[in-house]
């Protein structure tokens, strides 16, 4: 069963490979996809497990966002403590996906749930969203 870990652990690997941002946030999405796809409020909880940390501050915050989101999605009455921890907040935002100074800040951070925003990470929520 895919878990939350297997996507940190992927991420990791993509960031060390030198992915762009579009195809780690392409795993995300598949997490989303998967979580959904899960059959009992037990494996949601599994899945939900705290995963590795990635390396990278802004996407271990990421991480905390999409756990976040993830509890939200299904009405989940809280989400997981280590989605409060130091280490899942970015000490600056960054917008994930789009280059420096991009005339799309706006656009997106109207976009981004607080759950990101709140951990200093932008990113559109339709990006979440497989096609």
């Amino acid at each position: 069963m895919p878990s939350l870990d297997d996507t940190a652990g992927a991420v990791a690997r993509g960031l060390a490979a030198g992915w762009p941002d579009s195809d780690l946030v392409r795993l995300l999405a598949q997490a989303v996809e998967d979580f959904e796809r899960l059959p009992s409020d037990d494996a949601r909880a599994d899945f939900l497990h705290e995963p590795g940390l990635t390396g990278d501050l802004v996407w271990d915050a990421a991480f905390a966002g999409l756990a976040v989101h993830l509890c939200r999605l299904a009405h989940m009455e809280r989400s997981p403590n280590w989605t409060r921890e130091p280490q899942r907040y970015s000490p600056r935002i960054t917008w994930i996906g789009l280059p420096p100074g991009s005339t799309m800040q706006a656009y997106v951070y109207q976009r981004t749930p607080a759950y990101f925003k709140a951990r200093g990470v932008m990113l559109n929520e339709a990006n979440l969203v497989s096609v």
